[in-house]
């Protein structure tokens, strides 16, 4: 298991922030941001995953999220 650091930004600004999740591989990553999306009310906001490194991962707008991130939703 690795540990990602899941962030929702607002431009620049962290504006909630979830540390050290362990997750199996980047693909597990999917659900809790489709889950984290659901929460978001303001407009322009991204969700960011990082690696222990602080490299990110993934970057995706919540918007986009909402509707995309869920693989268990039917395209």
């Amino acid at each position: 298991m690795q540990l990602y650091d899941f962030e929702v930004l607002n431009g620049e600004e962290i504006i909630a922030a979830e540390p050290a999740v362990p997750l199996c591989d980047t693909r597990a990553a999917w659900p809790k941001i489709a889950k984290i999306a659901k929460r978001i009310t303001l407009p322009g906001c991204r969700i960011r995953v990082r690696e222990q490194s602080g490299d990110t991962i993934i970057l995706i707008g919540a918007t986009a999220a909402q509707r995309y991130a869920d693989p268990s939703v039917a395209a």
